[in-house]
């Protein structure tokens, strides 16, 4: 698995992790709204999504081709 492959899944794992816990809070808090909150907060999770493109986009290292080789036999 690439560092960047696994970064995503990280990622991917810790927004499953916060949304599950948001529901959690909205069922035993009878005063909590998830919604509410979504509906507040939403911009930041594209900023989010954005500052995560662009620290992926410069740290992103370019592999050079692997060098042509013939076997002589």
């Amino acid at each position: 698995m690439t560092a960047r492959r696994r970064g995503g899944v990280l990622i991917a794992g810790l927004i499953l992790i916060a949304i599950g816990a948001i529901f959690l809070m909205e069922n035993l808090y009878f005063s909590f709204s998830a919604w509410r909150l979504l509906l507040r907060w939403w911009p930041l999770i594209l900023i989010a999504v954005g500052l995560r493109k662009i620290y992926g986009y410069l740290t992103w290292q370019k592999v050079p081709p692997a060098p042509d080789i013939q076997i002589k036999e």
